[in-house]
């Protein structure tokens, strides 16, 4: 695909304005690639706000390139639930629905610890160690007060699980999760207490891995994950947090 980055494009990015929220793309390689990647970030990492509404031309201006790529970047962003297309009105920033953080859970339920078994089962994983380093560099995330730096870290150590599978079906199904995920993390997700807690149950989980204990490390990662205290819960109605509570006893 022929990029349409403009000459002066190319030298303006050089400079970077930090109070853009993309800086523009300069490798003329996959272009519809790289803009799904540059908005992506831009809705996970925050710097653009549940509801917003996204004008496909000032995205273009401020990526330098043709409202074309960014009309298909969309397209594929609304797959993932990060952006919805309301007709005749725009494209905006998903906001949680009610009852949606439920239904994501549900697919995590399934997913991850489905993932952990397969990769104990595999003589050849090093699920374990890689977890290892993750684990070591939140805590020192923790320790330094990089809360986005944890929480970019905590997408990766699910996602790592996720890859150890080795099955390309539960891949997919966790692709179109994936990136909400992360961004109701980096949205809900700083509460000190729910970090401290997140981080003992992290390396309560990686321990139960090197140890084998498949029933303890699925029964850690679930608790993990449905936990209602801090992060996420707190944005529940009543009806959603008695049906985790049922789910975290299975």
């Amino acid at each position: 695909m022929k990029s349409s980055l403009k000459p002066s494009s190319r030298k303006q990015a050089a400079g970077e304005n930090p109070e853009k929220r993309a800086g523009k793309l300069t490798r003329p390689g996959l272009l519809v690639d790289e803009v799904v990647r540059a908005i992506r970030e831009m809705i996970v990492e925050g710097r653009v706000l549940p509801g917003e509404r996204l004008s496909e031309n000032a995205l273009a201006a401020e990526l330098g390139v043709s409202t074309t790529p960014v009309r298909e970047a969309i397209a594929l962003l609304r797959r993932e639930g990060l952006v919805t297309v309301q007709p005749q009105s725009g494209t905006y920033v998903f906001e949680l629905q009610p009852g949606e953080l439920y239904q994501l859970c549900e697919l995590r339920f399934a997913l991850e610890p489905a993932a952990v078994q397969l990769a104990m089962e595999d003589p050849a994983s090093t699920l374990a160690e890689a977890l290892d380093t993750i684990v070591d560099n939140m805590r020192a995330a923790q320790d330094s007060g990089a809360v986005k730096r944890y929480l970019a870290l905590d997408t990766t150590f699910h996602d790592t699980i996720i890859a150890a599978s080795g099955n390309p079906y539960i891949l997919s199904a966790y692709a179109l999760i994936g990136a909400k995920m992360a961004a109701l993390r980096n949205r809900l997700g700083d509460d000190p207490h729910h970090m401290e807690k997140s981080m003992r149950e992290h390396v309560e989980i990686v321990e139960a891995i090197h140890e084998r204990d498949l029933s303890r490390a699925t029964h850690i990662l679930v608790r993990h994950i449905a936990r209602k205290e801090g992060s996420y819960w707190e944005h529940l109605d009543p009806e959603e947090m008695s049906s985790l509570s049922r789910l975290r006893k299975v």
